[in-house]
């Protein structure tokens, strides 16, 4: 048994992940189909869903803030401050 149902998609989402659908062979309801398929067997959002932790949102606020934070002009500037 088959069951329709309706969904709002974000256009551009939809446009983009269509473009790989169609790469893949695949049509939007077959890569919903999959989606749906390994969620029922791993019984788990097949990737990673994540809250950032304390210390990213306090990196994210210093780099919006530019505290304690440094450029280099190269990457081998980098890697020699780094000592690599």
């Amino acid at each position: 048994m088959k069951r329709q149902t309706s969904i709002r998609i974000n256009d551009e989402f939809y446009k983009s992940s269509k473009e790989v659908f169609d790469t893949l062979g695949l049509t939007f309801g077959d890569a919903v189909n999959l989606f749906l398929a390994v969620v029922s067997i791993e019984k788990k959002i097949p990737f990673e869903l994540a809250m950032p932790s304390e210390d990213i949102k306090k990196r994210i606020e210093n780099l919006e803030n530019n505290i304690n934070t440094e450029t280099y002009k190269t990457a081998e500037d980098l890697f020699r401050e780094l000592g690599i």
